[in-house]
Order: structure tokens, then sequence, then C-alpha cells
């Protein structure tokens, strides 16, 4: 592999020899596709990689399972919830943190 691929792919790097081979073509993909990038999306893409290295592989199969099923959602469906994770995005941290615990307010 490619130096400047291994660079933009480095996040990845420890887990690189467990990821399935069409994965892996999709990462490579992305990182042919990294020069043309804005800085602003080459910094997103990164931190999307570390935050996907970190995730365990059972939170990786729910994360690939939800993305399925939005994509196999109707177009509605889909607008619906983009309106709804822009709105949760605008929200301030403090109350995202009160949709982020549990059901029935338990402490994390």
């Amino acid at each position: 592999m490619p130096t400047d691929t291994q660079q933009v792919l480095a996040p990845l790097g420890p887990e690189w020899n467990q990821i399935e081979p069409a994965s892996r073509r999709k990462w490579l993909q992305l990182a042919e596709r990294y020069p043309k990038m804005g800085k602003q999306e080459q910094a997103r893409v990164q931190r999307r990689m570390r935050d996907w290295a970190r995730l365990t592989p059972e939170q990786r199969k729910t994360a690939r399972e939800k993305y399925r099923n939005v994509r196999q959602a109707s177009p509605d469906q889909r607008e619906a919830l983009k309106k709804m994770w822009s709105e949760y995005q605008s929200l301030p941290e403090e109350e995202k943190k009160r949709y982020k615990q549990p059901a029935g307010g338990a402490k994390q």
C-alpha cells in the first residue's frame, strides 16, 4: 500500500487485517478520493475513521444494521430522519446529553 494511502488510513491500522476485503476496498477508494477533499472534509473523514476504529465489533454491527435500515427507508422517511437529526444537532450540549441517557433516566 502506498505511503500516502497508509497515512490516510492510519486510524484503521490496528484493525486493518481484521477488516473484510469488501470493506477494505471501500476504505481504499475513500483514500483515493481523500486528496481531492477540502480540509474540513478531510478532518471529518479522519475523525469518523478514528471513531469507527474505537467501536467494538458489536457496535459496528449495530451501526451497519442501522445504516442498512436507513438506506431501505422511503425517501419521505429519510427526509424526516434528516430533519430530526438536524434539529438534534442544533440542540445545546446539555440537551443532547439528556437524549443520550438510557431510558428511565439512569446515569451511564
